[in-house]
C-alpha cells in the first residue's frame, strides 16, 4: 500500500494540522493572558504552544520520510498556499457572507484575501532569491541592517559577520526606512 494513501498517513496529517492549530491558538491565548496581567499563565500557554509546534514538526518529518522541507521548498509551498487562500478560499467566503447579508464579515474576508495574496507574492520573491542565491547579495550597493543589533552597512552584500555584534550574515536583511524607524 502507498504510504500517502494509508489511513496512517491521513492520521498523521490530521495530527499535524491539529498541533499547528493548537500552537497558534495557545499563542493567542498567551497574549490575552499577558494583556490581562496573568504573566505566568501567558508563559504556560507559550510553552504549550512551543511544545505543540514541535509535535507538528515531528509529524511533518514522519510524513516526509524523516526530513523537513528546505527553505526553498517551504517558500514555494507557502507561496502557493497563500495565493490559493487569497484567490479562492477567502473570495468564496466573502461571496457567501455577502449573500447571507454579512457585509462587514465579507469585507474582512476580502481584506484577509488581499493580505494573503501579498504574503504569496512575498514568499514567491523570497523563493526566487533563494533559488538565484542572492538573498544576501544584490547587483548594486544597498543598505543592510543587522536584525540583532541594528547595525546598518552599505554594500552589494551583507557582511559575513556583523562588525558590531558578531552575529552571522543570516541576521542581515535589506534596510527599509519604513520598517526600521
Amino acid at each position: 500500500m502507498d504510504f500517502q494513501q494509508s489511513r496512517t498517513y491521513s492520521n498523521l496529517m490530521t495530527a499535524y494540522e491539529d498541533e499547528l492549530m493548537a500552537s497558534a491558538r495557545y499563542e493567542i491565548f498567551g497574549e490575552i493572558s499577558r494583556n490581562e496581567g496573568y504573566i505566568e499563565i501567558g508563559n504556560v500557554f507559550e510553552t504549550t504552544a512551543r511544545n505543540d509546534r514541535q509535535h507538528a514538526r515531528t509529524w511533518l518529518r514522519v510524513m516526509n520520510d524523516g526530513v523537513l522541507p528546505t527553505t526553498a521548498e517551504a517558500l514555494e509551498e507557502s507561496a502557493q498556499a497563500e495565493t490559493l487562500a487569497g484567490n479562492e478560499m477567502y473570495r468564496e467566503f466573502a461571496r457567501v457572507a455577502r449573500e447571507e447579508g454579512y457585509n462587514e464579515i465579507a469585507a474582512l474576508f476580502n481584506g484577509v484575501a488581499n493580505i494573503d495574496l501579498n504574503h504569496g507574492l512575498r514568499f514567491r520573491e523570497l523563493y526566487e532569491e533563494v533559488i538565484r542565491g542572492d538573498v544576501f547579495c544584490k547587483d548594486r550597493a544597498t543598505l543592510w541592517i543587522c536584525m540583532q543589533c541594528g547595525n546598518i552597512m552599505s554594500g552589494e552584500c551583507a557582511p559575513i559577520i556583523c562588525p558590531v555584534c558578531g552575529f552571522p550574515q543570516g541576521y542581515y536583511r535589506l534596510y527599509s526606512r519604513n520598517i526600521d524607524l
